[in-house]
């Protein structure tokens, strides 16, 4: 099953105004307040030979927050086991989106892909956050990749893989990353989470563990050391 989903906002007198939400399939928008629409799981899955796109316009000036009213459970299909999950992102001038879901499950058996590109113009900003959860409780966890393309005005700003077959060990079977394309910041660590500056401005944090509430509090900690260690930083 293939779906497609996409959200248009705009700024209209002063305020954000989702302008559109349409398509649908694995996802329906609903907006739940101004400026923010949250994802609804409509169809089970995605399951193995899914691919669902999500796509994402915040024009000039506008501010557009995307939450979900759930986790995604991804599940293996009856012939085949992969599934993609594509999030294009496209944040226009003077525009800001912060995309912060619930975690993605990912269950025995399943080998799900996440694709998220941000496509920033202008001086248009994002934070977008991502959690990944490796198998429901007491069940082996499935497999994962994940693919972070970032670019300002067509230039390169960030290309980042995970995959679990190389990050999941140890017991692992949280991770979680946030990548922050505005303001300066200096590398820093907390707990098992580390936080890299990007050479454009902004920052990249990877977070792993084995429980999600700890692997959060590692993520906001990291990401807190990294501004306070910019802001302390000679010079700064």
């Amino acid at each position: 099953m293939r779906s497609r989903l996409e959200i248009v906002a705009e700024l209209r007198g002063g305020r954000t105004v989702v302008r559109a939400i349409r398509g649908g399939g694995h996802f329906a928008g609903r907006q739940t307040e101004p400026g923010t629409v949250h994802l609804v799981g409509t169809a089970a899955g995605p399951l193995g030979g899914d691919h669902a796109v999500v796509d994402v316009h915040v024009h000039e000036g506008a501010r557009l927050s995307v939450r979900s009213a759930g986790a995604t459970i991804i599940q293996p299909g009856r012939l085949q086991p992969d599934s993609v999950v594509e999030l294009n992102l496209h944040v226009h001038d003077g525009a800001y989106l912060d995309l912060a879901t619930e975690p993605t499950v990912v269950c025995h058996g399943a080998h799900h892909e996440n694709r998220t590109t941000i496509g920033l113009s202008g001086s248009g900003q994002a934070r977008v956050v991502e959690q990944v959860l490796l198998g429901r409780a007491y069940e082996p966890p499935g497999v994962w990749a994940g693919r972070t393309v970032v670019t300002r005005d067509g230039s390169p700003l960030l290309r980042h893989t995970l995959r679990s077959s190389l990050v999941a060990v140890g017991g692992v079977r949280v991770i979680s990353t946030l990548v922050s394309t505005e303001g300066s910041y200096t590398p820093a660590t907390t707990g098992d989470a580390s936080a890299l500056p990007l050479a454009g401005g902004g920052l990249l944090v990877t977070a792993t563990g084995s429980d999600l509430l700890p692997v959060e509090a590692d993520l906001l900690g990291a990401t807190n050391a990294a501004r306070v260690a910019a802001y302390a930083a000679p010079g700064s």
